[in-house]
Order: structure tokens, then sequence, then C-alpha cells
């Protein structure tokens, strides 16, 4: 017997060690047989040659091949791999047995191995590997014999590319048995970027993500590709097709895999590769094999190249290298034959009412015609659902020749432009749906044409447009009841713009309503965001970020990434978050937001006004003060002449103000308040940066007074949570006046409206005297005592105590002139106050700034961009 067959393969010097597996090896309990079985290429007899060598004493290994079918071959090999183990002793009968003529059907023969082997004083592991070499009936029985009737002391372990003919199934069942398949041995990207490294090859994440993805982890497809790339002028160019661009990947393919398989498997592999996944009914129609089913169950035992899936296990998928060679393999030698498939996958799908696939294959069958025809049926229903990509796709494969001379495929061109944020594109199709208008339109296409327009008006943000085209847009759309709903969502926005939040609620509840009981997901999770904006405006802001959630739950993935309902529920959520005092959480929340809308499209002041005033505030709750009030400053003033929301116009006032005068810009924050009410007039929200104003100018007993119709409800807010920070306020206010009770009192009303509202930020970052008050009275909150200390939790982790404080107008003159080598008494006299008041103004700033000497807070105030440098 040659040695080559019973020696322990020798692990490559670059080889990856894969810990992972081997403790999956190691967890065979003493009873089980170990089944390592995958397809070729996954490194099954590098893993058992690296479990093996941590068992070198006690290990058996046997390389199988196809001459081991011949039996007394077989078992020759068999008794020479145990009499190669260290752990046989010299006087076993596994190396005195003498081999009958047919010893598979000899049981004498067979109990006398198994006799043997129980007698060794350890217990051994016998490795046969490449087990599918096995095909002839006698060392198969053989085989299945020594599993069956196995000692307690040997642990048997195979390596196949596919299933074994030995009774799985009872084993399964019994727990005789642990496998490791292809799912398991697929390299991670970890596994792979040290594979890739060890034979100098070096890819950006992003390109090691896609060649995991094309492989699948598998580790002959990934070797194969590292090889070629080397090769390669452009990386992403190969990449973008590894099976048609690597030729050493197809000649693996065909050489290991295909070569091996019979020509009618291979012929069925080829006409179902056009679709991933199949069923049999889908394979056989496109096969024309009645029996295509079964071959693909075959396949699926004997190979592991197709795995079935679903509850039923009635889908199949194949490996999409080697399904990616037989799509190419096919193009080259029958492009014919490719339409027809597709042809045949569209029919099929469309006769189930699987919309998106049979859209898809229609396009890629070349016939405009049923394209045309499929978009007129489905391309409403498709929208509802949340597939926008789909219709867009089918409408650009279609072309503008027919688009353009179709108003109803201009519209709905139109409404998917305006949903996915592409405004430019949205308006082309409007009017070309206007040049080509019939004289005597259709009920639908002309509540379709109010619709996209509604749509359209709703990313402007102008409250007017959007009440104005809603107005009667009376939802009786026949036989279109995904556009009803849609029509309702228009108008639930349009109310809740100019303040009509009950019938909002309303509508979009019916809206709601109707796309459940439709099967709609796309436009339930879209009604979804319209309730949390309403929840907004009433500050329920709990409430709010619940719903959002539930919408972002329902519709994951490419459905509703990209669309209008992930961009608010996106800013919602993100507005939740930076009021619990979350800034980290809220830059991440704002990505997809951030992400919505076509670059060439100006920036639309529905989505992008919040989403910078977000943005910025987070960056100054995380102390990047000059950043985030830039991204402010530009939230205000970008979209400036474009309709606005007065809730996001007193958002983004209420955001900044304080902002600019955190970092010692009055004028700005006197030109923010001058906006504000001019925007949004007099409301609440106005009334408290009046307030703020007058505190900081240091006329108190006015700022009380300003502050007194927000507290007794009499003026209105757009933003609820202002109400806390007027309680902050005039907490403040109290406490510099020396009322302790009203302060007291001031302090519970806030705490009582954060925790009603989920609002910690106006006292996460509130005034010193506010927060030195919450902490000493820290224990006496009784039913407030939680929300107490969540308030100060928060401000410790953003270490908002250590955030310099605002100064006053008049802290901000005497800091001015700090630098001169004027005396108090000279500063006293030019800002015609007492010399007192400069130094009750002097340790004030010393106090803001976290300074001891004069000199020391001038190189604050220049270091905080509060000074100008010096010469």
């Amino acid at each position: 017997m040659p040695r080559v067959k019973t020696a322990l393969p020798r692990l490559p010097a670059r080889h990856v060690h894969r810990p992972r597996l081997i403790v999956g090896m190691d967890g065979t309990a003493p009873t089980q047989v170990t089944l390592v079985c995958a397809p070729a290429g996954y490194g099954k007899t590098l893993l058992l040659a690296e479990w093996a060598s941590r068992h070198p004493g006690t290990t058996a290994w046997m390389s199988l091949d196809v001459d081991d079918n011949d039996d007394h071959r077989f078992w020759s090999a068999v008794l020479s791999a145990f009499a190669s183990c260290p752990s046989v002793p010299e006087d076993s009968g596994l190396r005195r047995l003498a081999i009958p003529a047919r010893p598979s059907r000899d049981p004498l023969f067979l109990a006398a191995v198994v006799d043997a082997v129980d007698l060794l004083p350890d217990r051994v592991h016998l490795v046969l590997d490449d087990v599918h070499e096995l095909t002839a009936a006698d060392p198969l029985h053989g085989l299945t014999c020594l599993v069956r009737d196995r000692p307690p002391g040997l642990h048997l372990v195979l390596g196949s590319r596919s299933d074994p003919p030995l009774p799985l199934g009872r084993m399964r069942l019994n727990g005789e048995v642990h496998e490791i398949r292809a799912g398991a041995l697929r390299f991670s990207a970890s596994e792979a970027e040290e594979m890739l490294a060890g034979i100098d090859v070096v890819l950006c994440p992003e390109q090691l993500r896609l060649l995991v993805e094309q492989t699948e982890g598998w580790a002959a497809g990934l070797r194969l590709a590292a090889l070629s790339l080397r090769e390669a002028d452009d990386p992403d160019t190969f990449l973008s097709d590894l099976a048609g661009n690597s030729h050493a990947v197809s000649e693996y393919l065909v050489d290991e895999i295909l070569a091996r398989l019979p020509v009618e498997a291979v012929d069925l592999l080829r006409a179902v590769s056009v679709c991933d996944p199949v069923t049999a009914t889908l394979a056989a129609t496109l096969s024309g094999r009645p029996d295509a089913g079964e071959v693909l169950d075959s396949l699926e035992h004997d190979t592991s190249l197709v795995l079935s899936s679903g509850a039923d296990r009635s889908w199949y998928r194949m490996h999409p290298l080697l399904r990616s060679h037989l799509m190419s393999d096919l193009r080259r030698r029958r492009p014919d034959l490719v339409l027809d498939l597709h042809r045949r996958a569209a029919d099929w799908y469309g006769a189930r009412g699987e919309r998106v696939p049979a859209l898809a294959h229609a396009g890629q069958a070349g016939e405009p015609i049923r394209l045309d025809l499929l978009l007129r049926e489905h391309s409403v229903a498709l929208i509802a659902d949340g597939g926008h990509r789909a219709v867009r796709k089918a409408l650009d494969q279609l072309g503008g020749g027919f688009v353009d001379r179709d108003p109803w495929l201009s519209l709905i061109a139109g409404l998917v432009d305006a949903e996915t944020g592409a405004l430019t594109s949205a308006d082309v199709h409007l009017r070309r749906a206007d040049d080509v208008w019939p004289a005597e339109p259709t009920a639908d296409l002309m509540a379709l044409r109010v619709l996209v327009h509604a749509r359209r008006v709703s990313m402007t943000g102008d409250p007017g447009a959007m009440v104005r085209v809603t107005r009667d847009l009376d939802a009786t759309f026949d036989g279109r009841p995904e556009l009803a709903v849609i029509g309702q969502l228009a108008r639930a926005l349009a109310l809740l713009a100019v303040d009509r939040q009950e019938e909002a609620h309303d509508v979009a509840s019916a809206a709601i309503c109707r796309a459940r009981l439709g099967g709609q997901p796309y436009l339930v999770a879209r009604g979804l965001t319209v309730l949390a904006a309403a929840e907004s405006a009433q500050g329920n802001y709990r409430r709010m970020v619940a719903l959002a959630e539930e919408a972002d739950g329902l519709l994951p993935g490419a459905d509703w990434e990209g669309t209008a309902g992930v961009a608010m529920s996106s800013i919602l959520r993100a507005y939740g978050a930076l009021l619990r005092a979350e800034p980290a959480r809220c830059l991440e929340l704002l990505d997809p937001a951030l992400a919505f809308g076509e670059p060439q499209d100006a920036p639309l002041s529905a989505v992008d006004a919040p989403t910078r005033g977000l943005r910025g505030a987070a960056l100054v709750d995380l102390g990047r003060v000059a950043e985030g009030l830039d991204e402010l400053r530009r939230a205000r003033t970008q979209t400036a002449d474009e309709p606005r929301l007065a809730a996001t116009d007193a958002m983004l006032a209420l955001l900044e103000y304080p902002t600019a005068a955190l970092a010692g810009h009055p004028e700005l924050a006197r030109s923010v308040l001058e906006w504000a009410e001019h925007s949004i007039g007099h409301a609440g929200d106005v009334v408290l940066l009046r307030a703020r104003r007058l505190t900081a100018m240091g006329r108190h007993g006015t700022a009380v007074e300003a502050l007194r119709p927000l507290l007794d409800g009499t003026a209105p807010v757009l933003q609820p949570w202002v109400l806390v920070e007027a309680c902050v306020l005039d907490c403040r206010l109290a406490l510099l006046a020396g009322r302790r009770e009203h302060a007291r009192a001031a302090l519970l009303r806030a705490l009582a409206l954060s925790e009603e509202m989920d609002v910690l930020r106006p006292l996460a970052f509130g005034p010193v005297e506010v927060a030195d008050l919450l902490a000493r009275l820290l224990g006496s909150f009784d039913a407030r005592e939680p929300i107490a200390r969540r308030v100060l939790r928060a401000r410790f982790e953003l270490s908002a105590d250590g955030r310099p404080q605002a100064l006053t107008e008049r802290e901000r003159a005497v800091l001015d002139l700090l630098p001169s080598q004027r005396s108090f008494g000279e500063i006293a006299t030019e800002l015609a106050v007492s010399h007192s008041t400069v130094k009750t103004h002097v340790r004030a700033i010393y106090g803001k700034l976290g300074a001891t000497s004069r000199r020391d807070a001038v190189d604050r105030a220049r270091g905080g961009g509060l000074l100008s440098p010096g010469p």
C-alpha cells in the first residue's frame, strides 16, 4: 500500500488556521461519527489534516481514491491506516489479520476487525478522506457495517463531497452523527483576508466584501480568484463578474465539478441558471423536463451543489459562482435560448402574481410590449408594496420611446421619482405627461396626475400648496385602491402641515387600515411615519419613536431604503434621540435621511433642513460647537427661499439660538431671533427665545414677565418640548433672584414634563445653577427620582458640566476689554457701570471659562474663539 494513502497530509506553509472549526470537530460526542461534507474546494482535507495533527498519536489516516472500489484494496488500506497509528500496539490483531477474497461480505472478517479495534488500549480516530470516491457495492457495504458495529473505542471521521450511502436519517434521529457542512466551512471576511495576505493579495474592504459575497466563502474560489487578481488591471471590473473574468475559476468549475456530473444534469442546471432560486415546477418550465424536481433533489443529496430552502424546502439555489459560470456559458453558446428562458420565467411568475420577478425577467427577455403590459397591470401595486426599484428598473428597460408617449407611464415614473427624492426627474416626467395629455382623460389618469403633484409638493414642504393640491383628492380611484391610500397619506401630511393634527391623525389611521386590509406593507409603513409626525406635533415623543421604529421593522431592506418613508422615519427617530440627550445615536440614525434624494437635485427643504438641523445640534451636544453651529446655520439658510413648515423653522431656531450664544456670537443669536419672529410670529417658541435674550442681557425681571405666557399656557407652541426649556429657564431666573421655593417648583415641573415627553436634553444641558439644584435635591423627588437620575447620568456621560457656558451680553462686553491694559475701574467707566458690577462680571467670566486669572481668561477665550488672537 503506497505510504501516501495513510500519511497525514502536510499543511501548507501559509495555511489559514480556523480555530472555530477545530472546536466544532472536538465537539463530537464519544458515540458519534463525524461527517465533514461539502463540494470540491471547501477545504475539507485541510480541516481534517489540521485537526488530526492535534491528535497525532491516536489518528489513523486513509486517503481514498477510485482504486479503493476494489474491496480487497479498500480493506488493505484500512488496515494499513490502523498499522500506521502509533497507539495501535505491535501485537494488535489489526496488524496480523488476513484479508479474505470478499472482505466486506465476510462476517467473520468484519467481526475480527471490530474486535481488534475494541481491544486497543486507547481510543483511535480513523479518518477516511474522499469517501465520495467509493461507488462499488462491496466496499460501501463494508463501510456501512463498520459504522453500524463500531466499538466505543473507534471514532470514525468521514470527509466527502456528497453524503455517503449510510443511514444518515436514522443516525441523525438517534444523535449518532456530528456534521460539518459547506455553511460552516465558508470563509469569513477575516479568514479570507488572512488567506489573501498569505499569497500577497491585498484588497480594500469593499473589494474583499464583494469577493467573499460572490464566492460565498468558497475556499477554492477565493484562492483561484486571488491568483487571477494578481494579473487583473482593474480589480473592481474583474470582481464584478468573477466567474466570467477568471479563467482559473471557470476551469476549476468545469474540471472538478461539472465534468463529474451527467450531461443531462448539467443541461438542467444551465437552463435554471437564469433564475435564483427555482422551484421544481419553475425548473420543469425552464428545462422542459417533468422530472426536474427529482434531478434537483438528487443533485442536492449527491453533490451539495444545489441547496433547498423554505418551510417545505421547495426552493432550490446553486452556488453563485457555478450559476454565474453556467449563465455566461449559456449566453456565449445560445443567446437565443437565454431570451426564451427569460420569457418562460416571466410568464411563470406573472401567472402566480409575483410581480417583481415577472417584471425583471420580462425586461431581460427583450420584449418591450410584454414589459409594457406588465407595468400597466402591476406598477401601482408594486409601488404600494415598496417595489420602487423594480418599477424604475422596468421603466428604464422599457425606454423613453414607450414612457414618454404614454401619460400613465410618465406619471408612474414621476410618482416613483417623487417617492425616492428625484425631484428633477419627477418634474421632467410631469411635463412629458402634460405634453401627451389626452383630450378626454380617464378619471384614474386625472386622479393619478393630482396625486403625483401632491407627492411632488410634499417634498418641498410648502403647506399652502400641499393643502391646495390635496383638497380635491377624494380617494375615489376606481379599481386602484393603492392610489386611494397614497392619496389619503398625502392629504394627512397636508393637514399636519397646517396644524390640523387631529384630522391628520384620523386620515392617516384610516389609510393605514386600508393598506393593512389590502396587504400593502410599504403604505402601512409610510402611514406609520405620518402618525409618528402627528404624535411629535403633540409632544408625544415616546410614541413618535415607537411608531417610526415599527415602520422600519415592518419593511426592512431594499424596499424601504431610499424612500421618503425611511427618510421621514430617520428624522423622527433621530429627533427622539436628540431630545433624550443621545447625540451619538442621533447622528447614527440620520444616515438614511442624509442619503435621501438624487445628488444632482437641489436640497429638499422638507428633508434637508430638519436633517441638517438635527445633525448640527447633535454635533454641538458632542462638544463640536463650531462645526455644529455651521451646520445649523446652513440648515436655516440653505433652503430659506423655499416654503417650509412652521414647526421646522421653530425647531431650527430653538436649536441654533442657544448654540450661537454658547459660541460667543451674540449678533448671530440676535439674527436668529429676528428670523424666527419673522418666520413663525408670536408662537410660544419665540417667547422662549425672547426670554433667553433678556436673561443674557441681565434683565431678569423682564425675562420673567416675558416667559409668563409660555408657562401659563396662553402662548401656543410649535415644538412642545419648549415647555421643558421654559421651566428650566424659570428655575434659573428664580435661583438668580433668590426665590428657592419657586425654583424647586419649576424644577419639579420640568422633571414631570421631561418624564411625560421622554425629553432629557433641556435639563441635561441646562444651566449650572439648575444642575446644582437638581443634584442637591436628589433623593427628595419621590416619583420623579428616576427621571432626575437619568438627567444627571446623561449630563455626566456627555460632560455637559465641562462645556463652556454662554456669556451674557454685558459679560461679553467686559471680556472684550480684558486684553487691554485698562483697570477694572477704567472698564467700569467705559461701560458706565459700577466698579463692583465689573468685578461681578469678571468672576462670572472666570467661572464660565474655567479660568483662574485675567490672563488665563483671555487665553481661554482666544482658544475658544471668543476673542480674536492677540498680537
